[in-house]
Protein backbone atom coordinates (compact mmCIF):
# COMPACT_ATOMS: atom_id res chain seq x y z
CA UNK A 1 0.00 0.00 0.00
CA UNK A 2 1.60 3.24 -1.07
CA UNK A 3 2.40 5.84 2.11
CA UNK A 4 2.17 9.83 1.58
CA UNK A 5 4.43 11.87 3.63
CA UNK A 6 2.40 14.67 4.91
CA UNK A 7 2.31 16.68 8.82
CA UNK A 8 0.26 15.93 11.80
CA UNK A 9 0.43 17.57 15.57
CA UNK A 10 3.05 16.59 17.30
CA UNK A 11 0.65 14.84 20.25
CA UNK A 12 -1.09 12.44 17.40
CA UNK A 13 2.27 11.74 15.62
CA UNK A 14 2.60 7.83 16.84
CA UNK A 15 2.92 4.88 14.35
CA UNK A 16 -0.50 3.11 14.52
CA UNK A 17 -2.58 6.43 15.27
CA UNK A 18 -5.67 6.69 12.91
CA UNK A 19 -7.00 9.83 12.03
CA UNK A 20 -10.21 11.02 8.93
CA UNK A 21 -9.35 13.45 6.80
CA UNK A 22 -11.73 15.99 6.53
CA UNK A 23 -9.96 18.52 4.61
CA UNK A 24 -7.99 22.02 4.59
CA UNK A 25 -8.23 24.53 6.99
CA UNK A 26 -8.29 28.18 6.22
CA UNK A 27 -5.28 28.31 7.52
CA UNK A 28 -3.51 25.84 4.89
CA UNK A 29 -4.25 28.04 2.28
CA UNK A 30 -1.28 30.22 2.86
CA UNK A 31 0.87 27.97 4.50
CA UNK A 32 4.41 27.21 2.69
CA UNK A 33 3.97 23.61 4.13
CA UNK A 34 0.45 22.99 2.08
CA UNK A 35 1.87 21.14 -0.59
CA UNK A 36 3.68 18.23 1.88
CA UNK A 37 1.23 18.53 4.33
CA UNK A 38 -2.40 18.88 3.16
CA UNK A 39 -2.09 18.44 -0.72
CA UNK A 40 -1.16 14.75 -0.10
CA UNK A 41 -4.58 13.58 1.47
CA UNK A 42 -7.85 12.90 0.12
CA UNK A 43 -10.83 14.34 2.26
CA UNK A 44 -13.26 11.74 3.66
CA UNK A 45 -10.31 9.11 3.42
CA UNK A 46 -8.85 7.37 7.12
CA UNK A 47 -5.23 7.57 7.26
CA UNK A 48 -2.99 5.61 9.41
CA UNK A 49 0.31 6.62 10.71
CA UNK A 50 3.63 4.30 9.34
CA UNK A 51 6.81 5.82 10.18
CA UNK A 52 7.13 9.26 12.43
CA UNK A 53 10.51 11.34 11.60
CA UNK A 54 11.72 14.04 13.90
CA UNK A 55 11.26 16.38 11.84
CA UNK A 56 9.31 19.89 13.81
CA UNK A 57 7.58 22.33 12.09
CA UNK A 58 5.53 25.43 13.28
CA UNK A 59 1.80 25.29 11.71
CA UNK A 60 -0.70 28.17 11.89
CA UNK A 61 -3.20 26.18 12.74
CA UNK A 62 -1.89 22.96 14.74
CA UNK A 63 1.14 24.81 16.52
CA UNK A 64 3.80 22.27 16.29
CA UNK A 65 3.74 19.39 14.03
CA UNK A 66 5.78 16.56 13.09
CA UNK A 67 6.42 15.17 9.76
CA UNK A 68 5.14 11.62 9.47
CA UNK A 69 4.55 8.76 6.52
CA UNK A 70 0.74 7.20 6.34
CA UNK A 71 -1.31 4.90 4.15
CA UNK A 72 -5.04 4.73 3.83
CA UNK A 73 -6.50 2.93 6.65
CA UNK A 74 -7.94 -0.58 6.75
CA UNK A 75 -11.27 0.00 8.80
CA UNK A 76 -14.02 -2.56 9.93
CA UNK A 77 -17.42 -1.99 9.37
CA UNK A 78 -20.56 -3.90 9.57
CA UNK A 79 -22.24 -4.37 5.83
CA UNK A 80 -25.29 -6.48 4.25
CA UNK A 81 -24.39 -10.03 3.38
CA UNK A 82 -24.87 -9.40 0.06
CA UNK A 83 -22.27 -6.50 -0.80
CA UNK A 84 -20.07 -8.47 1.08
CA UNK A 85 -17.52 -9.99 -1.22
CA UNK A 86 -13.98 -9.68 -1.29
CA UNK A 87 -12.20 -7.75 -3.55
CA UNK A 88 -15.99 -5.78 -4.51
CA UNK A 89 -16.61 -1.82 -4.21
CA UNK A 90 -19.36 -1.24 -2.41
CA UNK A 91 -20.59 1.87 -0.91
CA UNK A 92 -20.47 2.19 2.70
CA UNK A 93 -23.52 3.81 4.51
CA UNK A 94 -24.33 3.94 8.34
CA UNK A 95 -26.62 2.04 9.59
CA UNK A 96 -29.02 3.86 12.04
CA UNK A 97 -31.19 1.51 14.23
CA UNK A 98 -31.47 3.56 17.42
CA UNK A 99 -30.56 0.57 19.87
CA UNK A 100 -27.18 1.24 21.35
CA UNK A 101 -24.48 -2.18 21.53
CA UNK A 102 -21.33 -3.20 21.03
CA UNK A 103 -21.28 -3.49 17.66
CA UNK A 104 -22.51 0.22 17.02
CA UNK A 105 -19.20 1.17 15.92
CA UNK A 106 -19.57 -1.01 13.12
CA UNK A 107 -22.47 0.14 11.94
CA UNK A 108 -21.45 4.35 12.21
CA UNK A 109 -17.82 4.10 12.24
CA UNK A 110 -16.76 7.55 12.45
CA UNK A 111 -13.28 6.55 9.94
CA UNK A 112 -15.53 6.20 7.22
CA UNK A 113 -18.22 8.53 6.00
CA UNK A 114 -21.59 7.37 5.09
CA UNK A 115 -21.97 7.31 1.59
CA UNK A 116 -17.90 6.23 0.66
CA UNK A 117 -16.67 4.11 -1.88
CA UNK A 118 -15.09 0.96 -0.25
CA UNK A 119 -13.41 -1.70 -1.23
CA UNK A 120 -14.00 -5.10 0.61
CA UNK A 121 -10.79 -6.11 1.79
CA UNK A 122 -11.80 -9.33 4.17
CA UNK A 123 -15.43 -10.83 5.41
CA UNK A 124 -15.59 -11.84 9.03
CA UNK A 125 -19.14 -13.41 10.53
CA UNK A 126 -22.23 -12.18 11.16
CA UNK A 127 -22.72 -9.35 13.70
CA UNK A 128 -25.64 -9.83 16.45
CA UNK A 129 -27.83 -7.27 15.14
CA UNK A 130 -30.22 -6.37 18.31
CA UNK A 131 -32.54 -4.72 16.08
CA UNK A 132 -32.79 -8.19 13.76
CA UNK A 133 -31.08 -6.62 10.42
CA UNK A 134 -28.56 -9.04 8.70
CA UNK A 135 -25.47 -7.83 8.71
CA UNK A 136 -21.81 -8.97 8.97
CA UNK A 137 -18.43 -7.34 9.56
CA UNK A 138 -15.90 -7.03 6.99
CA UNK A 139 -12.42 -5.21 6.73
CA UNK A 140 -12.89 -2.26 3.91
CA UNK A 141 -10.26 0.27 2.52
CA UNK A 142 -11.33 3.49 1.01
CA UNK A 143 -11.02 2.94 -3.42
CA UNK A 144 -8.60 5.05 -4.84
Amino acid sequence: MKTVKTLISKYAAKEGYRFLYSGRMEECLGCRFRHACVDNLKEGVAYEVVKVYGIVNRCPALGEVVTVDVKPAEVSVALDPRAAVEGVLVTYTHRECGIPCQFSELCRNPLVRSGTKVKVLSVGGRVSCRAGKSLVAAIVLPAA
